[in-house]
């Protein structure tokens, strides 16, 4: 019940979202951000991330403000940029239940701490090194699983290493291991045709794949409480749930 519950309550304070434009209570919070972007100085923006700053696996999350400044091109280009500097506060931003002011519809989103709490694109400087990234992590793997492409997730729980790529098309597949063992054995379980499920605009979701009355669901945590884990596997056998395990390492 932990999970369900904490799922309702983020969910209930994160995507009921207002129709009006943003209160003016939350402007002192999205303000700086534009200036920043505005005025291009990446070290005020930097000091205005809160860290670590989540990427798309296989790209590693970002640790620091240093780190950063170093690496601000693969998250931001000109585009990106221009747009939230030229962002209307009033028209562009959004209030989104407890933690969550976002950007059209989800592209960033602050807190209400005035800190950038995920930014939802990928442009083509980082797309270049996912496939560098990507390529690199095949030769890591099992022959068995080392064709798709491109990878989703990389977890380990307390009793569990499990893996999803995709395919193409959307075919997603699931591998699993036990915690002792290495990416490159077989794994003791590959399941495909996995479905995924998008929870409101800050980029919650979930996997499910089927393997006769057993289903095993990876509820992936984008944005979330202070006490989210990045996520958790869930395995039931028909309606009842047999093993729910917090994610403790994501690569």
């Amino acid at each position: 019940m932990k999970h369900l519950n904490h799922i309702l309550l983020c969910l209930s304070l994160l995507f009921t979202s207002s129709t009006f434009a943003l209160e003016q209570k939350y402007h002192e919070f999205v303000l700086p951000v534009i200036a920043a972007f505005e005025s291009d100085d990446k070290a005020a923006i930097a000091s205005l991330v809160y860290y670590p700053l989540k990427r798309r696996y296989p790209i590693p999350d970002i640790k620091n403000e240093a780190e950063f400044i170093n690496r601000f091109d693969e998250v931001f280009n000109d585009e990106l940029v221009a747009v939230i500097a030229s962002s209307n506060i009033d028209t562009d931003w959004d209030k989104v239940g407890w933690r969550g002011i976002m950007l059209n519809n989800g592209v960033m989103w602050v807190d209400t701490e005035g800190k950038i709490i995920a930014v939802n694109t990928q442009n083509t400087k980082e797309q270049t090194l996912a496939k560098s990234l990507i390529e690199q992590g095949k030769q890591s793997l099992h022959a068995s699983i080392n064709t798709f492409e491109k990878p989703v997730l990389d977890w380990k729980t307390a009793n569990y290493h499990i893996r999803v790529d995709d395919l193409g098309d959307g075919n997603y597949r699931y591998a699993v291991w036990g915690i002792n063992k290495k990416p490159s054995d077989k794994p003791d379980m590959v399941l495909l045709n996995g479905d995924i499920t998008f929870e409101g605009s800050g980029g919650n979701h979930h996997y499910t794949f089927k393997n006769g009355r057993y289903s095993y669901v990876l509820q992936v945590i984008i944005i979330g409480c202070d006490t989210s884990p990045p996520g958790w596997l869930e395995v039931y056998k028909d309606d009842e749930r047999l093993l729910s395990e917090d994610v403790i390492s994501t690569h």
